[in-house]
């Protein structure tokens, strides 16, 4: 039960993070609960990540860059396509490996400052990048947020919501469609809903007070610790099987 409580209160900090500076709900809670439950990965976080998504995209779609987010998307297809297959294809172990060391790449390259402007390669690769990262991980923020940092704000908020709405369809469809989504993982997205709802609702009125900059290195280093914690008890498992 302890166990179940850890994860909502993760998740609602997730949520009041990626509902603050645009990501970090996957980025954050991902390798934890991989740590713990991996039987609810991808497709709670997924699930959960729509959701809050469509809201998000209502208070924030006066700053949405829709060429931005047509491109992504196109790049998000085939990226998806493989995520679902590496769903498919790998064990526990190997998603759990694949979480770990995407999410030390992803958050090294967020601190060493490597911010590549979003022209039009850039961003169907970002979008290849997090299709296939957020299908067989949930965390398929980084990529995308790595393009938006010249962006203000409003404008990166607003154009990572649309985007991961469209994704996150895209990667669930792509799921059901390799078998990958299970109803459990369902169930638990329905269970947390109210949880990453009040995230929600906190962020909104935290946005405009919190310093980002603060928090978003406070998501690198929680979530650096949580992967390295992850690959730890990966290579545990491989050793001691």
């Amino acid at each position: 039960m302890l166990v179940y409580i850890a994860i909502g209160l993760l998740l609602g900090i997730g949520a009041v993070v990626q509902g603050t500076v645009g990501f970090g709900l996957g980025t954050l809670a991902t390798p934890i609960i991989a740590l713990v439950k991996p039987e609810l990965l991808p497709t709670m976080i997924i699930s959960l990540a729509l959701v809050l998504s469509i809201a998000m995209l209502r208070r924030e779609h006066g700053g949405i860059s829709w060429k931005l987010v047509g491109l992504a998307s196109l790049g998000r297809v085939p990226g998806s396509l493989f995520g679902a297959w590496a769903v498919a294809a790998l064990s526990l172990n190997g998603i759990s490996l694949c979480i770990g060391l995407a999410v030390i790449l992803a958050m090294t390259l967020s601190r060493l400052g490597w911010s590549p402007r979003p022209t039009t390669p850039n961003t169907l690769v970002a979008g290849v990048a997090s299709g296939a990262l957020g299908t067989s991980t949930s965390i398929g923020g980084p990529p995308m947020a790595l393009i938006m940092k010249h962006e203000s704000p409003a404008v990166a908020r607003g154009t990572l919501s649309a985007t991961f709405l469209i994704g996150c369809v895209i990667s669930l469809l792509t799921l059901q469609f390799s078998g990958g989504l299970t109803l459990l993982q369902l169930q638990a997205a329905l269970a947390y809903l109210p949880v990453v709802a009040a995230g929600y609702l906190v962020s909104t009125r935290l946005n405009k007070k919190i310093d980002a900059a603060r928090l978003q290195r406070l998501v690198v280093a929680v979530s650096i610790g949580a992967a390295l914690l992850l690959l730890a008890k990966v290579a545990l498992s491989t050793l001691g099987g």
